[in-house]
């Protein structure tokens, strides 16, 4: 059996051996990287087609750019709707949906390939196929086993999704490990007898991590882990994009971003120009019938970039690396001076200013780049690798192997009622704890109710104060004794394990009622919203009611608009038409948005129709004294006394107020009923 070390990049991925000799595996076709990439070719002489990744994937993507699929690890664990996935479809020439309502194993988004849906674990899945079946290549013999790196900043569904891939390619994936904790590894070989604090400064394609090591005598303990998980050498690549978006807007009066050929092909040349930046101090980009314009036809390229003008776009995101750099010294009560290294990782850090700014904080001398930064995660990842006795069931650590203590990049906790907020949320395992837990930790709770017979523990991770607002994990329940007294004390107990497998134990104090329950954290992933309702609605179902909305508001309220808000709202009806026959999701959510401020926002014609709609739930007399505020307001309007308009609309927004605010406040009665299941926290 064969173990090998696999870093699973943004950009480009790797793999790697540690024996007999600690080296990058060469890809079928010599290099040492293969580009994360999948992309559908379809055969020259019948219908079908197949697909295929790396290298071949990358050469057929300027032919078939619709049916090529890049950064798929920045979609991994996400959900269709959320504002970053977003903006990888305004980026992205390859088409994004959503998942089936049918696949409950599954709800993330999915990427179209032949008009084919596929999850970005799928895609991950054929990515690692390709880079096991090129290091069975080089090897010459079979590869079972592999060590797979992720960002450090993953969230657990995102781990998870990476393993399932892993498994799917056929391999037995030994660990999870967090990237900067890999590239330490690197760093640290032959080092076993200094003691150093590094600080990995990782910028990669698509995400950002910088941990807090501390290598002493081969034990790797991690001591702080911050990053961005929207954050890299993508970003840079896109602003180069927006300037040649910008060019051919200036010189064909023409925007290019509805043509999902140009997206992909300006990437690529966005990336060429981003790499010869690095090294000189101009570049022109110069690209005949680069694109079709409307009337025009083929039109060239032409942009000339400097390397201080690239690098004032992107200050930004560097400077963004750099609070992040700050915050996790700061964590650790830790000042630049008491780093020892710094370990430059990933390709962005190739950028000049990267570099510069880094040096600027800790002094160029720490700044290393001696162990190559594109190859440094996945020989890390090899040397645990080789460590790991693979004949053994648990696949236990050899002796002499590298000791990893990771800590958790996020806090883990419970969502509780605090007050009368039933949405807050209480951290358990706080971040950067870590693990495997020494002893589990608790924390003491009450229940909520007089006569509560049922415990509901939403389990939480994430670094918000509002639990609604991170990533949850799972929900235990918990039956409670008849007639227990709420001053009860509950105690809630985490346990974590070095497979990052949470247990969730929940114990009545003084009784012998206890319940004790592994979380699956690998379920689908949820946006958490308003009420039940998810961002994961189809956006027709949106647009559909909006319109409707729209045109019944124009018939009724028509006349109390201004003539621009009337213009206005009769092009959003036509705009958003439109997008329904066309199924134009980006057009329909700008529509829905126009639609929704127009009713809302022109003036007294919304006022009334907001008062005609809180009067349905007014009491009777409340209803009478509004309907002769509305009445006497049109005739004011109708009159044309601008004063008593002005007059009678300031006092028709107050009652819709205080009737708004009274409604309001029963709905929070009623509303405690969906809560008397969980938690209290004793204030």
């Amino acid at each position: 059996m064969r173990a090998i070390g696999i870093d699973l990049g943004t950009t480009n991925s790797a793999a790697a051996i540690a024996e007999p000799e600690l080296t990058v595996l060469p890809t079928r076709a010599g290099e040492s990287l293969t580009p994360s990439v999948v992309s559908f070719v379809r055969k020259r002489k019948s219908q079908g087609g197949e697909i295929i990744a790396g290298r071949q994937a990358w050469n057929n993507a300027a032919r078939d750019p619709v049916n090529t699929i890049f950064s798929i690890k920045r979609l991994m664990g996400r959900v269709f709707g959320e504002s970053k996935v977003d903006e990888v479809i305004r980026r992205a020439a390859f088409q994004i949906a959503e998942a089936p309502p049918a696949d409950e194993q599954d709800q993330g988004v999915r990427v179209l390939l032949n008009g084919e849906p596929y999850s970005p674990t799928q895609i991950s899945t054929m990515i690692l196929s390709q880079v096991k079946a090129d290091a069975e290549l080089a090897l010459g013999e079979p590869v079972t086993h592999a060590v797979i790196t992720v960002p450090a900043y993953f969230e657990e569904r995102q781990r998870k999704a990476t393993e399932a891939a892993g498994e799917e390619a056929g391999l037995r994936v030994i660990k999870i490990i967090d990237e900067p904790t890999a590239a330490a590894l690197a760093f640290g070989v032959g080092k076993e007898e200094e003691r150093h604090r590094v600080l990995v400064f990782d910028l990669g394609g698509g995400t950002f991590d910088i941990s807090i090591i501390q290598m002493t005598g081969g034990q790797f303990s991690t001591l702080e882990i911050q990053g961005d998980n929207w954050l890299g050498g993508d970003d840079f690549d896109q602003v180069i994009v927006n300037r040649m978006m910008a060019r051919i807007q200036e010189e064909y009066d023409f925007d290019p971003s509805g043509q999902l050929g140009f997206l992909l092909k300006a990437k690529v040349e966005a990336e060429a120009a981003k790499k010869a930046l690095g090294v000189q101090q101009e570049v022109e980009i110069f690209k005949p019938l680069f694109l079709n314009v409307p009337g025009l036809g083929p039109v060239d390229l032409e942009l000339e970039l400097s390397r201080d003008e690239f690098e004032k776009d992107i200050q930004p995101s560097v400077q963004r690396t750099i609070q992040l750099v700050h915050e996790g010294l700061d964590s650790q009560s830790l000042k630049p001076e008491h780093i020892t290294e710094v370990l430059m990782v990933g390709g962005s850090t190739a950028v000049p200013c990267v570099h510069e700014a880094v040096a600027a904080v800790f002094g160029p001398r720490k700044v290393k780049r001696h162990v190559n930064p594109m190859e440094c995660v996945a020989l890390g990842a090899a040397i645990l690798a080789a460590s790991t006795e693979l004949e053994s069931d648990v696949m236990e650590a050899k002796e002499g192997a590298p000791r990893l203590e990771q800590v958790t990049p996020m806090d883990l906790g419970i969502a509780a009622v605090k007050g009368e907020d039933p949405d807050t949320f209480v951290a358990i395992i706080d971040r950067n704890t870590p693990y495997p837990l020494r002893e589990a930790k608790s924390r003491i709770f009450y229940p909520t109710a007089q006569d509560q017979t049922l415990i509901k523990v939403p389990v939480y991770e994430g670094l918000s104060k509002k639990a609604s607002l991170n990533e949850q994990q799972g929900v235990v329940e918990f039956p409670l004794p008849e007639g227990l007294d709420p001053s009860t004390a509950v105690e809630v107990t985490f346990n974590y394990d070095q497979n990052r497998t949470l247990t969730v134990g929940i114990r009545v104090v003084g009784t012998d009622q206890f319940i004790e329950e592994t979380l699956r954290r690998d379920r689908p992933r949820v946006l958490q919203g308003t009420g039940q309702q998810t961002l994961m609605d189809d956006w027709r179902e949106d647009l559909a009611p909006s319109i409707r909305a729209g045109t019944h508001f124009q018939q009724t309220y028509g006349e109390y608009m201004s003539e621009t808000d009337r213009a206005e709202l009769a092009e959003a009806i036509q705009d958003g038409q439109k997008a329904l026959d066309g199924n134009l999701r980006a057009a329909g959510e700008q529509a829905t948005l126009v639609l929704r401020n127009k009713i809302l926002g022109s003036g007294i014609a919304s006022q009334m129709f907001v008062a005609e709609r809180a009067m349905h739930d007014a009491p009777p007399e409340t209803q009478q004294i509004m309907a002769k505020a509305i009445s006497d307001l049109r005739g004011a309007h109708a009159r044309q006394d601008q004063t008593q308009v002005d007059e009678l609309s300031m006092q028709l927004k107050i009652a819709v107020a205080q009737l708004v605010a009274r409604q309001a406040a029963v709905k929070e009665v009623r509303d405690r009923e969906g809560w008397d299941d969980l938690l209290r926290v004793r204030e």
